[in-house]
């Protein structure tokens, strides 16, 4: 293999995956290209390799990154175009069995059970830039996402989270500095607009500047909902101190029994449940990821706290050894 590996990264365009796909390949130093990968029709992991609009060509690379199910199954496609010798990585959980994948780097809302090949970080990668640890201004940040099953964000839970948020403003004698994302809805957009004044600000996404790195550069607090990893990331990745806000949650019928299934199949086998273990490990299935238990992880790690209890101080560098962390077995794995 050569001095420098080739790096292809598979992206379906979501953010989230695609930031944290790119934190980890410029922290190997490595050169790599992002393939864009386009599918037809609704995702279905098990039809990816046909449904895939743009068929990817040699010469294939030495190390491939992946997140998703989709782009995973196409990781394993270029694996065994390549005759064994590309390296699969993929960030999360990958669809099927992890056994397929060199190297899967994830962390506690996907479930990844314990593994040689399995490296669970305490939270997701997030790239630390300078103007991610500027200089705070004593203002408190609340980064608003979008409804994200099962999290809800209606124009109800937006009125509940803005009142919420302004009275610890008041209490605190702080700003507030509110940013939309993409995600965040009408309803709830319209909510922030009625009851976000001066002296507090609102930056809604698509509209003039986007104001989100700067307002987790410049806020002394940040508070993120519980609806996003990434955005969690982030927060944790500018060094201030962080506490997650939990939006309320749908919990129906089809989460609960995924989890049962899960948990009774794959996480701790019980007698007759080979089956269901095969349709978790062949992809046919997957358990849906649980944020809630990354941020119970990371509450119980002092890295953040709940919304409304004290908030631990920030933890200089966590996410600097996260990622040297991965960064680090990705050079072991190609040596």
């Amino acid at each position: 293999m050569a001095a420098e590996p080739s790096v292809w990264i598979l992206s379906r365009g979501r953010k989230g995956d695609l930031d944290q796909m790119l934190a980890l390949a410029k922290a190997t130093g490595w050169r790599f290209e992002i393939k864009t990968l386009r599918f037809a029709g609704p995702e279905i992991p098990l039809l990816s390799k046909l449904l895939l609009k743009e068929k990817l060509s040699p010469p294939w690379p030495d190390l491939v990154l992946c997140a998703e199910a989709s782009p995973s199954v196409i990781a394993r496609e270029i694996k065994h175009a390549s005759g064994g010798r590309t390296r699969i990585v993929c960030l999360g959980r990958p669809a099927g069995s992890p056994d397929r994948f060199d190297l899967v780097i994830t962390t506690a809302q996907y479930r990844v059970p314990a593994a040689a090949n399995v490296v669970e970080l305490s939270m997701p990668l997030a790239e630390v830039t300078e103007k991610m640890a500027g200089t705070a201004d004593g203002s408190i940040a609340l980064v608003v996402g979008g409804p994200a099953f099962p999290d809800l964000l209606d124009a109800a839970a937006a009125e509940k989270l803005a009142s919420e948020v302004l009275a610890l403003a008041v209490r605190r004698n702080a700003v507030l500095d509110v940013v939309t994302s993409p995600r965040t809805p009408p309803e709830a957009v319209a909510v922030l607009e009625a009851v976000i004044g001066a002296p507090h600000r609102l930056g809604i996404f698509g509209r003039g500047e986007n104001r989100y790195r700067t307002a987790l550069a410049e806020a002394s607090e940040i508070i993120v909902t519980s609806d996003s990893v990434s955005m969690v990331a982030d927060a944790l990745a500018s060094g201030k101190p962080v506490s997650v806000y939990p939006l309320p949650q749908a919990l129906n019928a089809k989460w609960k029994l995924g989890g049962w299934l899960y948990q009774n199949s794959v996480e701790t086998p019980q007698p007759l449940m080979g089956p269901v273990r095969w349709l978790f490990d062949a992809g046919v299935i997957e358990v849906a990821p649980d944020r809630r238990q990354l941020f119970a992880r990371l509450a119980a790690e002092k890295r953040l706290g709940w919304f409304g209890e004290a908030v631990p101080a920030p933890q200089p560098g966590a996410a600097q050894r996260d990622l040297a962390r991965a960064a680090r077995s990705l050079r072991e794995l190609l040596a």
